[in-house]
């Protein structure tokens, strides 16, 4: 009689065991699901933000090396300037286009959230019930 009953209670905690894990597995795969869909939402802003920190870089480069020649010398023949003071007036001119563009873009990036915030605390949640799933319900909080 009493071994018929161990064998009983031995199933039951077996199969509460197999449940317990079985909502364990479903859990860890509802939060991959999560992280991806929050990490598809978190880098949405991302391409834009980039190519405009990429575009500010490389128009202060490309500016910086075409039209500044052009530029100097042309500043030095309209105004008579002595031409390093020509090549320091368009080549601050330059830098503060770029520095614009670079600092709107990192504006932008700013507003990129990779840490998947919703995801950690559904963990933290599940977590916990885990712990009282785990410590059953006689036991004491």
């Amino acid at each position: 009689m009493a071994r018929n009953r161990a064998e009983r209670e031995l199933r039951e905690m077996s199969s509460l065991v197999r449940a317990i894990a079985d909502d364990a597995g479903r859990l860890a795969r509802q939060h991959v699901a999560l992280v991806r869909a929050e990490l598809r939402e978190g880098l949405g802003p991302a391409p834009t933000a980039l190519a405009a920190v990429g575009a500010g870089i490389g128009l202060a480069a490309a500016g910086g090396m075409l039209g500044a020649l052009m530029m100097v010398h042309g500043l030095h023949r309209a105004t008579r300037l002595p031409l390093w003071g020509c090549y320091g007036l368009v080549g601050g001119a330059m830098a503060a286009a770029g520095y614009g563009l670079a600092a709107s873009g990192a504006r932008r990036a700013a507003s990129v959230r990779i840490m998947p915030r919703e995801t950690i605390s559904a963990l933290r949640e599940d977590i916990s019930w885990l712990k009282d799933q785990i410590a059953g319900p006689d036991s004491p909080a």
